[in-house]
C-alpha cells in the first residue's frame, strides 16, 4: 500500500466511485507543510504574537489533558488522573497563559466567536476551577461577540454542581464521547461507562444547555452494517440535537488497539465499505430527523427541513470549525499543553509535555514553536477547507489572484465531475461532492500540504503496530 501515497489521488470518471483511492484519515491540521520560522525562534519566538493582527473572529482553544480511563481510540494528548493537586497546578499554569497572552495586543483585540474546552477529560475541572477560569477569560478578551462556548465531558464526571459552574460563566454547548453502544467495541475502547450513565447524562446536559451533542464512530475493524444501524438507532435514542458521526481513524488509535483487534481477528473495515457506511449514515439519520451541517456532524432538523433535505442545512454551525476549518479572517488562539494556535502566515505550538508547559508557565515564559507559510496557503482556506467541510464558498472570501493556478483547474475538474457547482455568490458541494468531501478537501490542497499529508500516511503505513484498511479501491475505474 505505500505506493499510494507516492501519487495524488485521481478522478475517476466512474458515476459513483469518483475518486481511485481513500484517505485513511478525515480531518487534519491546516496547514501542516509550514517551516520552522527563523526570525521567531528560541527565545525570541514569542516576537511572533507581536505580529498577529486584529481579525474578523477568534476562537479560544483550552486542553485539559486529563482522564480518568485511557480510551484505547483517542489520539490526543493525555494523561492518568490520579491526584486532584496536579489539576490544581494545571489550573495555575492555563491562568498564568491567559495572563501573559492577554498583555500581547494583537491576542486580545479580536472579538472571540467560539470557546472549545477539549481533552482530555474537562469536565474533571472542578467548579471552583471553572469559575476562575472564567473570570480570567471575561477580564481578558472581547466576549461581547461569542456565539458558540463548548465543553467537553466524559459521562461519568457530569454532575449537577459543575453544570451549574459552567452556566454561570456561559457555556452553551455540552458535548460528550458516546463512541458506541456495542458492548464489544466498548470493551475494546476502555470505554468504563455503562448505558446508564450514558442516558442519564445526556438527560442532565440536555435539561441544563441549550445545545448538547456526542460522537459516534464507525467503520471498526470488523464492524458489520448491522451493529452500524444498531449504534444509529442507539444514539437517535438519546435525543440530543446534535450527533457527530466520524470514521474511525486507524492511523491515530492506539496500538493496544490495533493488538486486541488481531487477538478477535478482526480486520481493518475498507475506505470503500466505510464510504458506503457514510451513506447508510445519512439515510439513517435523516430517517430520524437529522441533516448533516457539515461533513460529519448532525443536527436535528424540522419536518420542512428534513423535507427539503439540502445537501447541508444552514439551520445550525459548528463555529469553533467555522475558525478551525476555512473561514477567511477567522483564526485560532490555543492555550494548554500541545495546544495549537493558527493565524495568517503562522502556526504556533505550545510545549507538548505537561510538565514542562506547566514549569515554564509558572515561570513566566511562553516558551513556543513557530512555523510560518505562504500567503497561497492562507488563500486556498475557503476551498481547501470551507467548500469541501462545511459545503459551501462565498466567492467573495476568495482571493483569487492568490489561489494557484492548479488549485483552480481542480476545481473545475470537480465541477465537470458533478461534485461541486458554481452560483453568482458562492460555491456549493453536490450531495455527490459531500458523500466524498474528505477526497474533495485532500484534492483542493496546495501541493505542499498534499506532500505533507502523504508523509503522514506514508508513516503510519510503516508502522507495523497498526493495520491501515485497503486505500486503492480499483485502478481500472481510472479514466485517463
Amino acid at each position: 500500500m505505500d505506493h499510494l501515497v507516492g501519487v495524488l489521488m485521481q478522478l475517476t470518471g466512474h458515476e459513483v466511485l469518483k475518486f481511485d483511492s481513500f484517505l485513511p484519515i478525515y480531518n487534519w491540521i491546516y496547514p501542516l507543510a509550514g517551516k520552522p520560522s527563523g526570525r521567531y525562534a528560541g527565545s525570541n519566538a514569542v516576537g511572533v504574537f507581536d505580529e498577529i493582527a486584529k481579525s474578523r473572529s477568534r476562537a479560544l482553544y483550552f486542553h485539559v489533558p486529563f482522564c480518568e480511563t485511557i480510551c484505547s481510540f483517542c489520539p490526543f494528548v493525555r494523561g492518568k488522573f490520579r491526584d486532584s493537586s496536579l489539576i490544581d497546578v494545571y489550573v495555575d499554569a492555563l491562568l498564568r497563559e491567559i495572563e501573559l497572552k492577554s498583555k500581547y495586543r494583537g491576542l486580545t483585540d479580536s472579538p472571540v466567536g467560539a470557546i472549545f474546552f477539549g481533552g482530555g477529560t474537562p469536565s474533571l475541572l472542578s467548579p471552583r476551577h471553572v469559575q476562575r477560569i472564567g473570570e480570567a477569560l471575561s477580564s481578558c478578551f472581547d466576549l461581547s461577540m461569542l456565539r458558540e462556548f463548548s465543553f467537553e465531558f466524559e459521562v461519568k464526571s457530569v454532575n449537577a454542581d459543575l453544570i451549574e459552574s459552567l452556566l454561570d460563566i456561559g457555556v452553551t454547548h455540552a458535548r460528550f464521547g458516546l463512541q458506541t453502544l456495542s458492548p464489544k467495541y466498548r470493551e475494546l475502547f476502555s470505554l468504563t461507562a455503562t448505558e446508564n450513565q450514558v442516558r442519564s447524562a445526556a438527560h442532565l446536559l440536555g435539561s441544563a444547555f441549550p445545545h448538547v451533542s456526542c460522537d459516534l464512530l464507525y467503520g471498526m475493524n470488523g464492524q458489520s452494517e448491522e451493529e452500524l444501524f444498531d449504534d444509529l438507532q442507539g444514539v437517535l435514542e438519546l435525543g440530543v440535537p446534535n450527533i457527530d458521526c466520524y470514521p474511525i481513524n486507524n492511523l491515530m488509535t492506539q496500538p493496544r488497539l490495533h493488538r486486541a483487534f488481531r487477538e478477535i481477528g478482526a480486520a481493518p473495515t475498507s475506505g470503500l465499505t466505510k464510504f458506503y457506511m457514510n451513506l447508510l449514515v445519512r439515510e439513517v439519520m435523516r430517517e430520524g430527523g437529522y441533516l448533516p451541517h457539515n461533513g460529519h456532524g448532525y443536527v436535528r432538523c424540522d419536518a420542512g427541513e428534513v423535507a427539503r433535505d439540502p445537501v447541508v442545512t444552514d439551520t445550525y454551525s459548528f463555529v469553533y470549525h467555522e475558525h478551525v476549518l476555512g473561514y477567511p479572517g477567522f483564526d485560532l488562539l490555543g492555550f494548554g499543553t500541545n495546544a495549537v494556535s493558527s493565524f495568517d502566515k503562522f502556526v504556533v505550538f505550545n510545549p507538548s509535555g505537561r510538565e514542562q508547559y506547566v514549569r515554564q508557565m509558572m515561570d513566566g515564559q511562553l516558551s513556543v514553536r513557530v512555523n510560518e507559510h505562504g500567503s497561497e496557503i492562507d488563500a486556498c482556506r475557503p476551498l481547501a477547507l470551507a467548500l469541501p467541510y462545511h459545503g459551501s464558498a462565498d466567492r467573495e472570501d476568495i482571493d483569487w489572484r492568490r489561489v494557484p493556478e492548479l488549485i483552480q483547474l481542480r476545481l473545475a475538474e470537480l465541477e465537470r465531475h458533478g461534485l461541486v457547482e458554481s452560483g453568482k455568490n458562492t460555491i456549493s458541494l453536490t450531495r455527490l461532492g459531500w458523500e466524498w468531501y474528505t477526497s474533495v478537501m485532500y484534492y483542493l490542497q496546495p501541493i505542499e500540504e498534499q506532500r505533507a499529508i502523504r508523509e503522514i500516511v506514508r508513516t503510519g503505513l510503516r508502522d507495523s503496530r497498526r493495520d491501515i484498511e485497503p486505500l486503492i479501491i480499483d485502478p481500472v475505474l481510472t479514466v485517463p
